[in-house]
């Protein structure tokens, strides 16, 4: 088509993008939980040329399950992949934006949901954009003509004269505001857990994070310290490792079946293979797989999963892994431990991330300080592509244990195994991204 642009002629042949619709047709129940619906819906995907290096993406987009009030509020992790015609790979969409909060360009319909855009900036920015409810509320999110602004002059083989397909993903987020808590708890003294480091005392505290920057460690006063998986004595946990204070967006439930699947059927057909998951179905002659799941299988959360393979799909996301600092903040919340908090017991996340921990949940994958070379992680977010960041523990998982999880010791300051190394698909191994939250854009 011929579209006109302060008296220059652009011509497009872009196809009408393809839709990637998760969920389609189908309202099913959460993995354990029929009240809370994994229903997130992208469709009517289109493509308008906007000016000589940009271009416009419309989209419908609904979600149940939503809120957003005074102590943190839930988002869409929305990234989109485009195709060359004749092409074989599918590529990032890298986005243009004049600012984080709602920039120019970005916007939808009248009459839906009121929505906020909020697109990460830097060097591992414009690769994705949250969407979340402009204003106080909960229940469905259900909006038309939401629009994005593409960077087409960063993709490679993609000009004016090129016809393309593009496909759309959506992952819930929850915001969890900056803040302090605590590491660690006053009732157990299981080995390896945390605790505030006080010569001569023998009941254990727990460790106060209040601030951003280096936690100094060891067995002097004051300091963090476990009884096992231990940092560095007389060091400290680097200010460049995601400590927990400030706000992140963290996945609201694991990588699900109908993710995963999205993901495969974006992959290079060796790749996919090298990161075929066995609870994901799967047609056709090899290696030219079809990946597919159904309803049960789109909403459970996914596993036996690799280290790898959880990873790669971070860094194709545009997310990253979370660290085991993060995980108690993201449990436990601002409160301090204690028995009547629960936790001892299975223990519901504060800010109402989905299974994170308890009697029957999978265990989750983390960063972990008790390994030099976790604590050499700087919270780099991956690019859209599969190559995992060099800061991130890499295929043999060295840096990487578990927390959380399946066991009647669940609860969110144990260590058992937070510095366990075990790179291969596991059962009861999933695994959960998160994206440090941009600065500015508030509850």
């Amino acid at each position: 088509m011929s579209r006109s642009f302060n008296g220059q002629t652009l011509t497009f042949k872009w196809a009408v993008a393809i839709t990637c619709v998760l969920l389609p047709g189908a309202d099913p129940a959460h993995a354990g939980r029929p009240d809370h619906p994994k229903t997130v819906t992208i469709e009517k995907v289109t493509v308008a040329p906007r000016d000589s290096k940009t271009a416009t993406v419309s989209f419908d987009l609904s979600w149940k399950g939503s809120w957003r009030h005074e102590g943190n509020h839930d988002a869409v992790w929305v990234f989109f992949k485009v195709q060359a015609d004749g092409g074989t790979d599918w590529q990032p969409v890298r986005l243009v934006a004049d600012k984080v909060l709602n920039p120019a360009g970005y916007g939808q319909d009248k009459g839906g949901t009121p929505l906020d855009f909020i697109v990460p900036r830097g060097e591992d920015g414009f690769v994705g954009m949250f969407v979340r409810r402009a204003e106080f509320g909960q229940g469905t999110v259900r909006t038309a003509g939401v629009t994005a602004v593409w960077d087409f002059a960063a993709s490679e083989h993609i000009t004016r004269d090129v016809n393309v397909s593009m496909r759309a993903f959506g992952i819930e987020m929850v915001y969890v505001p900056t803040g302090p808590y605590y590491l660690g708890t006053h009732a157990h003294t299981d080995m390896n857990d945390f605790y505030r480091y006080r010569k001569g005392e023998g009941k254990q505290t727990p460790y106060h994070v209040t601030g951003p920057g280096a936690i100094p460690t060891g067995r002097q006063e004051d300091r963090l310290w476990a009884s096992g998986a231990q940092p560095d004595d007389g060091d400290e946990i680097p200010a460049s490792f995601p400590n927990g204070y400030p706000a992140i967006y963290c996945m609201k439930k694991m990588i699900t079946g109908s993710d995963y699947c999205g993901f495969l059927n974006t992959l290079a057909l060796e790749e996919a293979a090298k990161r075929y998951c066995p609870a994901i179905n799967r047609s056709g002659i090899a290696p030219d797989y079809t990946y597919s799941v159904n309803e049960e299988q789109a909403v459970h959360n996914l596993n036996p999963l690799s280290w790898a393979d959880g990873a790669v799909f971070g860094a194709w996301a545009g997310l990253r892994p979370m660290t085991e600092l993060e995980f108690e903040k993201i449990t436990v919340g601002p409160i301090e431990p204690g028995w009547d908090t629960g936790h001892s017991l299975d223990f519901p996340s504060y800010w109402d991330v989905r299974d994170s921990n308890g009697w029957r949940l999978m265990l989750e994958r983390v960063v972990t300080v008790g390994n030099p070379e976790g604590r050499c992680f700087k919270g780099t977010h991956g690019r859209g592509t599969l190559q995992v960041p060099a800061d991130w523990p890499q295929d043999d998982a060295v840096g990487v244990g578990f927390r959380g999880g399946y066991g009647p010791k669940s609860r969110p300051s144990q260590r058992l195994r937070a510095a366990t190394v075990d790179p291969e698909q596991g059962r009861f191994y999933g695994w959960r991204g998160v994206r440090t939250a941009p600065e500015g854009v508030g509850l």
